[in-house]
């Protein structure tokens, strides 16, 4: 009899206890106490349907109906318990992590990621403000050295351009000293490994096997982190890193994050560069185009003004050049102002500007003279460019010049109303048959008449 009301017990009793463990896991220590009466009044039912009469006919029977439903209820609040305990010491880890110090890249993924937007934001601003740069490359230096500090703890982090036609790096930054800037070649040691293979480097990597590592080792002042500027197979440049702080504890995929980073705002610069000059240069002259003449003549101009000096600006214009397009004779136009475009560049000093206004007309824009001295100047000019424009066996016709000039003065008008003023005079000189009238006094004077 014993052994039917100890089997009727525990068939359905282990079950049901076990179920209580896994729901009071996985519900905590309230919700696990409540599924533990629950299933302890239902297990008691269960059992009382099974054997009713011999339930109630013995003590150590009803014992055990009060033990056994007491352990489904205590397995609810202990599975309960284990949830909370899992549940504070992940929070304290996570408390303690947080807390600690060290290294940026060292408080997870997430603190790096804000710092790469904060970079990212940062570039934008910068190519904003510097992609019309006579030379941006000086800046970009400066940034990328910011940017790797900020970004990955990186100190003495020099760029370099690569000359692969002479195997030489070149710095960025043009106006650092010989001596502070050693001598680095794109063929030798680990950089030259980098720059060759594209490649990057990192010391302690394991990925780079013991041959990389030996290389490391024999070459001298080894970086402790190197990465090749490049597209595709062409190779550009290449970042050096001297000193990177805490090492360890940049994972190698942040790292790798910064040189594609770098890459790309590298070879952006580059494409705005040549777009620039692409847009800045008269296919045939050579000379700078209107809009890229008068953006450097604004340039001129706020510098001359600033140090209180003067300028003058000329237009000079090649009559009869048209016909020749008309003509249908387009190359022989070509060279006659490629001609022209050469007399130009090597009469005018290096810090003047040069460019060509339209098919037949020319700009010049001369600093620190007054219009007299520009007059002058001018004329030089002129008859360097007759000696081409004259040879008629060549031209078919002779090319006769007109020019008009204009002086800053007192008044410093921007680029724009000085080169006006330098086409009203050129129009008159055409006009009055002349061969260029300034403006040396309140009425334009000829400074010369047509032959």
């Amino acid at each position: 009899m014993h052994d039917v009301h100890l089997t009727t017990l525990l068939l359905p009793w282990f079950p049901i206890i076990l179920g209580v463990g896994v729901g009071g896991r996985l519900l905590g220590r309230g919700r696990g106490i409540g599924l533990g009466v629950i299933c302890a009044v239902f297990w008691l039912l269960l059992v009382l349907a099974s054997a009713p009469n011999a339930v109630w006919g013995h003590v150590l029977t009803m014992a055990a109906l009060v033990a056994g439903a007491s352990s489904i209820v205590a397995m609810g609040a202990w599975a309960g318990d284990m949830v909370l305990a899992a549940d504070s010491h992940g929070l304290a880890r996570r408390r303690g992590s947080a807390a600690g110090s060290g290294p940026p890249a060292d408080r997870g993924q997430g603190e790096f990621v804000n710092r790469l937007q904060d970079a990212m934001q940062q570039y934008q601003e910068w190519f904003h403000e510097h992609r019309l740069d006579a030379d941006p490359w000086i800046a970009f230096d400066e940034l990328i050295r910011t940017t790797l500090r900020q970004t990955c703890g990186a100190n003495r982090v020099r760029p370099y351009r690569a000359l692969v036609e002479t195997g030489e790096l070149i710095p960025l930054r043009s106006h650092d000293a010989p001596h502070d800037v050693p001598h680095l070649s794109a063929r030798t040691g680990i950089v030259g490994h980098v720059v060759t293979s594209g490649c990057p480097y990192v010391t302690g990597d394991a990925m780079h096997g013991d041959l990389i590592d030996q290389l490391a080792d024999d070459t001298r002042h080894a970086p402790v982190w190197c990465f090749a500027i490049r597209d595709g197979s062409h190779r550009f440049g290449v970042v050096v890193v001297n000193e990177l702080d805490g090492l360890s504890h940049y994972p190698r995929p942040s790292l790798r994050v910064m040189e594609k980073v770098v890459n790309l705002w590298w070879l952006t610069l580059r494409e705005a560069c040549i777009a620039r000059e692409a847009l800045a240069g008269d296919p045939v002259s050579g000379l700078h185009s209107r809009e890229a003449f008068l953006q450097a003549a604004d340039q001129s101009l706020a510098d001359s003004y600033a140090r209180g000096e003067p300028v003058a600006l000329a237009v000079i214009a090649v009559e009869r050049l048209r016909e020749l397009n008309d003509g249908g004779r387009w190359e022989t136009a070509d060279v006659l102002v490629a001609e022209i475009s050469a007399v130009l560049r090597r009469k005018v000093r290096s810090d003047d500007a040069v460019g060509r206004f339209d098919g037949s007309r020319f700009l010049v824009l001369l600093r620190r003279v007054d219009s007299e001295l520009a007059s002058l100047i001018v004329g030089q000019i002129l008859s360097q460019m007759e000696t081409v424009c004259r040879d008629e066996s060549r031209w078919g016709c002779y090319m006769q010049l007109r020019c008009g000039l204009a002086g800053s003065g007192a008044k410093q008008p921007d680029a724009r109303s000085l080169l006006s003023q330098a086409l009203v005079h050129s129009k008159r000189a055409r006009e009055e048959n002349m061969r260029c009238v300034a403006d040396l006094s309140c009425e334009a004077t000829a400074t010369g008449v047509a032959s």
